[in-house]
C-alpha cells in the first residue's frame, strides 16, 4: 500500500513538473494600418471640374474613379512579410481607409491587388456586404460570371482642341485575368529612408499616389473612349490594365 501511495505522489509530481515547464504563449501585439491614397493625373491632384493635360497632350476632366483594392501585403525590415485580408473600394473623394490589424513591427515595403480575388469575383454582390455589396453607381457587371468591375473611371475629353472636355469617355477594366499586382518599393532605403514602425495599439499610414495620367498613358483618348473588357473594346481594357502596376507610387 505504502509503495502504490509513493508511486502516485511520483506520478503527481512528475505532471506538476511538466505542467509548470510549459512556455507560456504570448498574445501577439498589435496595430492598425492605415492607407491614405490620392487621386492624381500626373502630379495634380483631381479636383471636380478640374482640368488636367494627359500624356497624350488632351484636355481631360473627371467625373468617376474608383477600384478595388486586395491581397494587401506588407513587407518588413527583416523581409518576413504579412498578409492583411479583405477587400476595399478605393473612391475619389475618400483618402483615409482603416485596413486591419498588424503586428507590430518595422515595414518598409507594400504590395496589393488591384481587382477583386477569384474566390469573390463571382459572387451575387446582393448577398455580400461591405465594400462588396452592391454599389451605386454600379461596380459590377450584369452577370456574375463577368464578376466585379475592378477599376471605373469616366470624364470628359477635349475632342476640339478647344481646350474644354467635351466628349466622354469611360472605362471599365474586370474580370479575373486583368487582376493585377502593384508592388511598391523600398521606403526604408534612399530616397524615403523611412521605414513604417508599428507599435503596440498604435497605427502607420501609408501615404500612396494613384496616378490616372499613368492609368491612360498615350491613349488616344478621342479615338478610343470607351472600354468594359468584356463585349466593348476589351483589348483596349487590356492595354489599360497592363499600366496598372505603374500608376502608383508612394506619396511620401
Amino acid at each position: 500500500m505504502k509503495s502504490t501511495i509513493k508511486f502516485s505522489l511520483l506520478v503527481l509530481a512528475a505532471v506538476l513538473l511538466l505542467t509548470g515547464c510549459k512556455k507560456k504563449t504570448d498574445t501577439p501585439q498589435m496595430a492598425m494600418l492605415l492607407l491614405h491614397i490620392h487621386t492624381n493625373i500626373d502630379t495634380n491632384e483631381v479636383d471636380q471640374g478640374g482640368v488636367y493635360t494627359n500624356e497624350a497632350g488632351q484636355s481631360i476632366s473627371l467625373t468617376r474613379a474608383e477600384y478595388y483594392i486586395s491581397g494587401i501585403k506588407l513587407t518588413k525590415t527583416d523581409d518576413s512579410t504579412v498578409a492583411v485580408s479583405g477587400t476595399t473600394l478605393v473612391a475619389w473623394g475618400k483618402e483615409e481607409y482603416m485596413i486591419g490589424n498588424i503586428p507590430t513591427g518595422s515595414y518598409k515595403s507594400i504590395s496589393f491587388n488591384v481587382g477583386v480575388p477569384s474566390t469573390d469575383n463571382h459572387k451575387d454582390p446582393a448577398t455580400q456586404s461591405g465594400d462588396l455589396a452592391t454599389q451605386n453607381p454600379l461596380m459590377n457587371y450584369s452577370t456574375t460570371a463577368n464578376g466585379y468591375i475592378f477599376l471605373a473611371v469616366a470624364g470628359l475629353v477635349d475632342s476640339n482642341a478647344s481646350g474644354t472636355p467635351n466628349k466622354a469617355f469611360s472605362y471599365q477594366i474586370g474580370t479575373d485575368a486583368l487582376l493585377k499586382t502593384v508592388t511598391l518599393g523600398d521606403h526604408s532605403a534612399a530616397p524615403y529612408n523611412a521605414p513604417y514602425v508599428a507599435t503596440a495599439n498604435g497605427s502607420i499610414t501609408i501615404h500612396i499616389i494613384g496616378d490616372y495620367g499613368k492609368l491612360f498613358g498615350t491613349t488616344d483618348m478621342i479615338q478610343n473612349g470607351q472600354t468594359n473588357s468584356t463585349d466593348v473594346n476589351a483589348a483596349l481594357g487590356t492595354t489599360l490594365a497592363g499600366n496598372i502596376p505603374s500608376m502608383f507610387d508612394y506619396e511620401e
